[in-house]
């Protein structure tokens, strides 16, 4: 590297990111778009650097900041915006939120070329001020923040968090040279190959520990399995060529081999895999083995791609964490590859038995884990296929047979996915395959009413372990954790299903309430919305009540901006006006005629918050 490009790269820490320059997000670069899965993570990550014990912190370096220099001071951003404006966000709730002094940053240094709005959204957030005229992406933001560091890093622990953001977080800023086409550079940054993931450097590491494979038909029965697996958008049967399915699956496509041994022996076809020999180098090159033989037969039913909960690096995690039954796995894949030479070096697995544990849990978590379909709808079904003379076809059947259970467990299962979308966050992902792996190797077959107990005891011991003996704590307004509501709301929703009279004599409209909730599924409901607003309270009995639990629920981020500053009945109008879906506790909310500022209405909070905690915490009462 000559000095002229040394001089062009600057490691900057946040601190002097924002104390020195300014920059420019050009008309070119698209919206602020990360939401909670992003932001989450990003804190996380520095949080979880922050709390090492070491004397000495070293720095932790979070991407680039690719720039060009307009002027003396003046940058424009090619690449690194998202993480840029988040940061400008986590600075503003620390300001407002958490009374942290930043020395020496008296705004944030960042403007937007063609996008008014959002600049006038970053000067609101850091000025502790809001109104209307807001971008509700970036509003969101600093509520997903304020929350993540109010319930995970907790207040007592900011300080510590703040000084390490602030000195040993750092990011590099590349400024181009003066000559280049930004235009181009922009297009080959966004058009740029990937890098190896790092699941494909695990796979020639566990590849290369297959011992006695002179003619290649482990390396190809691995390869085969673990590519099939690689795709979570579809079943795994799929991936693997209808040459081999029947093999490896049995007739039904429901059936596990039981050793690596058959296995393989279920996959030999000597017309097709004699003579392959696969070094270390063509591994790590992402040979697919079975590419050639993996082209869906034209008579064969058509392909859905599916939504999946998790990505195929940290499905790994999960699978290493129940067969090595470890609590010292990390559910983050930044920890791939370290856990897995953990686990090889300590001969808790071998590349054999875990091929074969990979595909039974996957085959668990294809039948038995929610898919998200067509974008709108949660799945839970079962590939099933069809046979005659002239061709072969497969549908998706629901994986029970009781399809009240099936329902249930679609409701428990989105339940606990919407409420933790991070990925690293899936605890009661791990616990519910854990659960199905157990069922499964106990009797080769699933229990929809155990599973739903489980999962029950599961979402009981989630809610207990924060608010057990800290029922207050579910009177602070945003700070309430999403899955408390969603908890909520598939107590209603069951509560509703199976008891005719329940919500009688409680003071609501429960032919209204039942009406509503009729097609009510879990989504992506994340900003906590106050009922009756709190920027508009009358009086002092009002304010008590604004943050109360009876005047919370969730909405999505976009209609909370939008809805921010209405009243309970013109939120009831555009509700019903815009046939939007709601969550069965705001369906309750909705019920009521009156909401706050008359006695009647805040009467209304007390009896609907009262009603709500009782099926919150029916386990205790």
């Amino acid at each position: 590297m000559t000095n002229k490009n040394k001089e062009c790269i600057t490691p900057l820490s946040v601190a002097n990111l924002f104390r020195q320059d300014h920059y420019i997000i050009p008309i070119y670069q698209r919206n602020y778009a990360w939401g909670e899965a992003e932001i989450e993570q990003l804190l996380q990550d520095i949080w979880d650097e922050a709390k090492k014990s070491t004397d000495k912190k070293s720095a932790y370096y979070i991407g680039s900041l690719v720039a060009d220099q307009r002027e003396p001071h003046v940058f424009e951003t090619i690449d690194g915006q998202q993480r840029h404006t988040t940061l400008s966000i986590i600075l503003s709730v620390l300001k407002n939120e958490f009374s942290v002094t930043l020395d020496g940053i008296d705004h944030l240094n960042l403007g937007f070329d063609s996008r008014p709005k959002s600049s006038h959204t970053l000067d609101n957030l850091f000025n502790n001020k809001s109104d209307e005229a807001e971008e509700s992406t970036i509003r969101s933001a600093y509520n997903i923040a304020k929350r993540f560091i109010a319930s995970t890093i907790k207040p007592e622990n900011v300080n510590t968090f703040s000084v390490y953001l602030l000195n040993e977080v750092q990011i590099l800023r590349v400024v181009v040279p003066k000559e280049t086409d930004l235009n181009h550079y922009f297009e080959i940054m966004n058009n740029r190959g990937e890098q190896l993931e790092k699941h494909e450097v695990l796979k020639a590491r566990l590849m290369n520990e297959l011992a006695n494979d002179a003619d290649g038909s482990k390396k190809f029965a691995f390869a085969t399995i673990w590519d099939a697996c690689a795709d979570m958008t579809r079943y795994v049967q799929l991936g693997v060529s209808t040459a081999y399915r029947d093999h490896v699956f049995s007739s039904d496509w429901n059936q596990l081999p039981t050793t690596f041994e058959v296995l393989c022996e279920n996959m030999t076809n000597p017309s097709e895999n004699k003579e392959k020999k696969h070094t270390l180098a063509s591994i790590i090159k992402g040979c697919k083995f079975h590419s050639d033989l993996n082209k869906t037969e034209k008579n064969e039913g058509k392909v859905s791609a599916f939504g999946s909960v998790i990505n195929f690096s940290n499905f790994l995690l999960h699978v290493l964490k129940i067969v090595t039954a470890s609590e010292e796995v990390s559910l983050d894949d930044k920890q791939l590859l370290k856990a897995f030479d953990g686990a090889i070096n300590r001969k808790n697995i071998t590349a054999e038995e875990f091929i074969v544990d990979l595909l039974k849990i996957r085959m668990l978590f294809d039948r038995y884990i929610i898919k998200r379909e067509n974008e709108e709808s949660w799945s839970l079904s079962t590939l099933k296929p069809y046979r005659n003379q002239k061709a072969l076809t497969f549908s998706y059947v629901n994986s029970f047979e009781d399809s009240v259970k099936g329902e249930q467990l679609k409701m428990l299962l989105s339940m606990f996915h919407v409420s933790y979308p991070t990925l690293v966050y899936k605890r009661w992902l791990n616990a519910a395959l854990k659960a199905l792996t157990e069922q499964y190797n106990h009797s080769q077959s699933i229990d929809e009413d155990l599973y739903i107990n489980q999962l029950e005891s599961l979402s009981d011991e989630y809610f207990f372990e924060d608010y057990k003996d800290n029922k207050e704590a579910l009177n602070e307004g945003t700070a309430v954790k999403n899955f408390v509501f969603n908890r909520l709301d598939y107590l209603l929703w069951k509560a509703l299903r199976d008891d005719p009279s329940f919500g009688e004599g409680s003071g609501v409209d429960i032919k209204y309430v039942r009406k509503r909730a009729e097609h009510f599924q879990f989504s992506y409901r994340t900003s906590v919305e106050h009922y009756f607003p709190q920027t508009n309270p009358w009086g002092e009995e009002e304010m008590d009540h604004v943050d109360r639990f009876g005047n919370l629920c969730l909405i999505t981020p976009s209609t909370n901006s939008k809805l921010s500053n209405y009243s309970p009945a013109d939120k009831k109008t555009y509700f019903e006006n815009k046939k939007e879906s709601e969550s069965v506790k705001q369906i309750f909310m909705m019920s009521y005629q009156e909401w706050g500022r008359t006695s009647a209405g805040m009467s209304n909070i007390e009896n609907h918050e009262k009603v709500m905690l009782c099926q919150l915490y029916s386990k205790c009462c």
